[in-house]
């Protein structure tokens, strides 16, 4: 009888023990998915063309239009990010002119069909 019950007792440890290392596993896979965009950094010459706002249900999307120093158009969204220590899109989306040219940083990866654009982290203005 000691060893069925000692056994049984090994078992729910080694269950607990499974259990917590599967968590560990999703938290530390959810970090890495959510963190994942901002390991793409890219610095950009661009001429706003457009802009416009995406109303959401929690907060609004900031879509900006720009042309490439190619002539290729690029979208980029400005949202704040926490990770990024930004809160003020808002500010910087009613800063940007239509027909002027900026330096634009962004993280992150552009997906159009997925309506995943880059988002805008700083912008500095170009003579």
């Amino acid at each position: 009888m000691k060893k069925n019950i000692s056994y049984g007792y090994r078992n729910k440890i080694s269950l607990k023990s499974n259990i917590i290392k599967i968590m560990l596993s999703i938290i530390v896979m959810l970090s890495i998915l959510i963190n994942f965009p901002h390991l793409f950094r890219s610095t950009y010459i661009v001429t706003i063309t457009n802009k416009r706002i995406v109303e959401g249900r929690s907060s609004d999307k900031y879509l900006i239009y720009t042309q490439m120093e190619d002539g290729s158009i690029k979208v980029f969204k400005n949202t704040n990010s926490l990770l990024e220590l930004k809160i003020r899109s808002e500010d910087v989306y009613w800063a940007l002119t239509i027909n002027k040219k900026y330096e634009i940083k962004a993280y992150g990866l552009n997906i159009p069909l997925l309506s995943s654009y880059q988002n805008i982290i700083k912008v500095k203005g170009i003579k």
